[in-house]
């Protein structure tokens, strides 16, 4: 005779393998695409718009006179980018993490003014290694890099850099600028694109800026609540806390 509770859990076993297995596919399919994050999701049909037709006026119909409130713009395209090659990930911006230093970016170059106390040039190679962009010439006030492969995990095609990065020194003062020499996608140049430029030359500079951060910079904070309950109870009366 069958045992039965023995084939219900063979069954659910079974079931229970297969669900796992699609699952993982799934899971394979989303890691292996990173569209996602570069591109917007949504219904693109917009795009296919027809274009707006002129407006025909009977004889003897008069209309009112034209007013920028409600004037209607044309949906011609002239160049650019639309639909999924629109670039959707948020822009970078430089993050100095020293006391006392300053960071702007401006056409392509990043420039941090900080202390020469903390001595952020001797950081950069290391920095550099990293991340494996290779150093083809270093001395006390230029670094160039060999071009290398960048950032692959989030980019779903091939990023090749290189970078020009520079020193001087002035009144107690560091200033750093870290520049493009060159930038590629999948073998194409694209160093004429300035948000691509950007977002390559601002991360480097942060990764540069998270190794040079002070120790106390990544401290995390108590949170205020417990703050504020420990300095409400130390500040009440002994007398009034005893009744």
């Amino acid at each position: 005779m069958f045992n039965k509770n023995l084939i219900n859990k063979n069954m659910i076993i079974k079931k229970t393998f297969m669900m796992t297995t699609i699952a993982s596919l799934f899971l394979v399919g989303c890691g292996s695409d990173q569209s996602y994050k570069r591109e917007v999701d949504g219904n693109q049909d917009y795009l296919d718009s027809p274009a707006l037709k002129p407006l025909i006026v009977p004889e003897g119909v008069t209309i009112p006179a034209e007013t920028i409130d409600f004037y209607i713009y044309s949906n011609k395209i002239e160049g650019g980018a639309v639909g999924k090659q629109v670039d959707v990930r948020p822009p970078v911006i430089p993050i100095p993490t020293i006391p006392d230093s300053y960071a702007s970016y401006n056409h392509g170059v990043v420039t941090l003014n900080v202390p020469d106390s903390n001595d952020v040039w001797s950081i950069i190679p290391s920095t550099l290694s990293k991340r494996n962009i290779p150093i083809s010439s270093n001395n006390t006030k230029e670094i160039v890099t060999s071009n290398a492969s960048i950032y692959p995990e989030d980019e779903g095609l091939s990023i090749q850099a290189s970078y020009i990065i520079q020193r001087e020194t002035h009144a107690g003062s560091e200033i750093i600028t870290v520049g493009l020499k060159n930038l590629s996608k999948a073998g194409q140049d694209i160093s004429s694109d300035p948000i691509e430029v950007q977002r390559y030359v601002v991360r480097l500079f942060n990764f540069i800026m998270d190794d040079a951060a002070p120790e106390s910079s990544r401290i995390v904070p108590q949170k205020a609540e417990k703050d504020g309950v420990k300095n409400e109870n130390t500040d009440k009366d002994p007398e009034l806390s005893d009744r």
